[in-house]
């Protein structure tokens, strides 16, 4: 990095990039640059709400957010065997929920399959439900559903208010 007139320069490679006059395009390829160079790093904890020899379900503790009485929460569906949808096979599903915590009911945003375990490898399957569809499902008790609720609507739940 070298100072020319009051600015920084940055050599790469053999280009000089003006980091204050740099246009917004450039400016966009370096930061996806560095994201790509970050993403390897950046990754969920999912907290446990069910695990057998089968299955595990789990839920992002970060992906929490708070809206009015209702939660939306990210959850992941991990197989440990491979189980065929159409010509495909898939080991993993990452679900988008809201859960109402004052209706004890639910509604699935989103869902993609993935063919390998942590939503990883080729999405196989991938649906997006509009928000104000107003067909919400009643939780059931005793299911991951119900464990996601305990969880996500308890009074000491700190969750992000975005």
């Amino acid at each position: 990095m070298t100072a020319k007139n009051g600015g920084f320069k940055i050599q790469v490679l053999k280009f000089r990039v003006d980091l204050f006059t740099m246009k917004s395009f450039s400016f966009s390829r370096l930061a996806c640059a560095a994201l790509l160079l970050v993403s390897p790093w950046v990754h969920a904890e999912w907290g446990e709400l069910i695990k057998d020899d089968e299955v595990f379900y789990g839920w992002d503790k970060d992906s929490v957010q708070n809206k009015h009485v209702s939660r939306l929460v990210w959850t992941i569906t991990n197989l440990t065997s491979s189980i065929k949808l159409g010509s495909a096979d898939y080991q993993s599903i990452l679900t988008r929920y809201r859960i109402n915590c004052k209706t004890d009911t639910f509604l699935k945003l989103s869902e993609s399959i993935y063919e390998r375990p942590d939503g990883k490898g080729k999405e196989v399957f991938a649906v997006d439900k509009p928000e104000w569809r107003p067909n919400d499902t009643a939780i059931r008790p005793g299911t991951h559903i119900a464990l996601l609720k305990k969880q996500i609507c308890a009074p000491t739940q700190t969750a992000s208010a975005n």
